[in-house]
């Protein structure tokens, strides 16, 4: 029999309650069904791991419940599994893939109605390599942030408020309040970028933003043209900007405004190689994985979504 296996953010309590309410409705509705709790950072991927393993040919789809940071491990879980359709319930503060994705209402009929119907669509990934150190690559859905937005991501995931934040549905917030903390430290690097063999230097960088997917950050729409399902990233360069520009320019972010302000290079591509003249973070999915130099390529229309 095929059935639903969820794998839920126990250290979420939002994502917990989320799933309280699901699951007796699936009770209600004889939908089958089995659950599994995370218990520490990178569980997520373990456990989906496990479950292509044992449970193949019973698997519906792998459903996470939680936030993107859920969402990204469940899919390092299980990429390479082309047959595997990937899913969603929103039960994070960003919730920036659910957004592009599904546009998933949080009511129970409407995650009930998500689950029933029989739909997928292929999605774009990206393959993400920390270059010298490693050889294991790591897979991404929405985005990659190096620079400025990685240290950010890297202090809000280990930031003690950021679960009373959920609690109280400002998740962005936590994002807000680490932009201020790291700013007063951060300084801006050089680098240098192949994009599918062409090189561009820049001086004097905040960030690099490649996109897979519009947003990150819970709702920061940082490269507006992208589509999961191009085939390409888009690429936001944010240069050569002081201090009380970049802070006008984080406001306009949000509806994608910053585009059009002097200082922000942008571009598309399949394969994007990232060294900087000292080691910055990088994020992916807002995730935390380590520090430049990085490779980044498109894995064209290799997920399948459950929408």
């Amino acid at each position: 029999m095929k059935r639903y296996f969820f794998i839920i953010n126990a250290n979420n309590e939002k994502a917990v309650k989320t799933f309280k309410r699901l699951g007796k409705e699936l009770n209600n509705e004889g939908i089958p069904y089995r659950t599994f709790y995370t218990e520490h950072a990178g569980h997520a991927v373990e456990i989906a791991k496990k479950i292509t393993y044992i449970n193949k040919e019973s698997i519906r789809a792998i459903i996470a419940v939680g936030g993107d940071g859920t969402i990204h491990e469940v899919f390092n879980g299980i990429k390479g599994q082309s047959d595997i359709q990937l899913g969603f319930i929103s039960g994070g503060s960003g919730n920036d893939i659910v957004r592009v994705m599904t546009n998933q209402v949080k009511d129970i009929k409407s995650q009930i109605s998500y689950l029933k119907r029989n739909r997928t669509i292929k999605s774009d990934a990206g393959v993400l390599r920390l270059l010298g150190r490693s050889k294991i690559s790591q897979v991404f859905l929405s985005a990659v942030g190096i620079g400025l937005d990685g240290e950010v991501a890297k202090y809000t995931n280990e930031a003690p408020y950021k679960k009373y934040l959920h609690k109280l549905k400002l998740g962005t917030l936590a994002y807000v309040f680490a932009l201020f903390k790291v700013l007063k430290s951060y300084k801006p690097v050089s680098l240098e970028m192949e994009i599918d063999g062409h090189h561009h230097h820049f001086h004097s960088v905040w960030l690099v933003a490649i996109g897979n997917m519009p947003y990150y950050g819970g709702g920061m729409k940082i490269c507006p043209d992208a589509k999961h399902n191009d085939g390409k990233f888009d690429i936001c360069v944010v240069h050569q900007i002081s201090l009380v520009k970049l802070l006008i320019l984080f406001v306009s972010v949000f509806w994608g405004g910053h585009v059009k302000v002097k200082g922000v290079s942008q571009y598309t591509g399949k394969r994007i190689t990232v060294t900087t003249d000292r080691p910055v973070a990088i994020h992916a999915d807002g995730e935390y994985k380590g520090t430049t130099p990085v490779s980044i390529e498109v894995d064209a229309f290799a997920v399948p979504i459950k929408v």
